[in-house]
């Protein structure tokens, strides 16, 4: 495969989530959704800890469910045409789109539920090791929604995780310029 054509391919697989995460930062920047900033955990605590802390919350779950999905169904009908989206996106839009964007809200849980079990503060990171599953748990999560349910290779995944690394560091730089993130 051309190399060009890789790196498109493995950046339309992140499209869903970036254009979704944008959209979630125009939410948060402009106040769009505010009702829906409720916890996901519904204040529920596991011993003395909140389940998964107040920054997740519905707004930002149905965002990038609702708005990836949607990401997956614009690139479903341009597959055909274009060789630089994945061919993963000629599959059946909608159960891509809510597996895929389900998976990543998922991930992020996850990840929130083990920080607070190990006592770190929501919106701080912890060590190096940490950092750096902060920055991948919704990506590590999707890939195995990719790798065992549709067959993508592990070759383009590694190359949109790659890219996410960076999307995710510029989407962190772009919030604290907005000032929706303090560190």
């Amino acid at each position: 495969m051309d190399t060009l054509i890789f790196v498109g391919q493995a950046f339309s697989i992140t499209l869903p989530i970036l254009l979704s995460g944008l959209f979630f930062i125009a939410s948060m920047k402009f106040g769009w959704f505010k009702a829906l900033d409720k916890p996901i955990d519904f204040g529920f605590k596991f011993g003395k800890a909140d389940l998964f802390g107040p920054n997740k919350n519905w707004r930002g779950a149905l965002i990038y469910i609702i708005g990836g999905t949607l990401v997956t169904y614009l690139l479903h009908l341009m597959q055909t045409s274009r060789n630089w989206i994945a061919p993963v996106f000629g599959n059946n839009p909608l159960i891509l789109g809510l597996a895929f964007c389900s998976t990543y809200v998922l991930g992020e849980l996850v990840n929130s539920f083990i920080k607070r079990r190990i006592g770190i503060a929501p919106g701080s990171g912890g060590n190096f090791f940490q950092k750096f599953i902060d920055n991948t748990d919704g990506a590590l999560a999707t890939g195995l929604v990719f790798v065992f349910m549709y067959k993508v290779p592990i070759e383009l995944l590694l190359g949109a995780l790659a890219i996410s690394l960076v999307i995710h560091a510029a989407t962190d730089s772009l919030m604290r310029r907005l000032r929706l993130k303090s560190k």
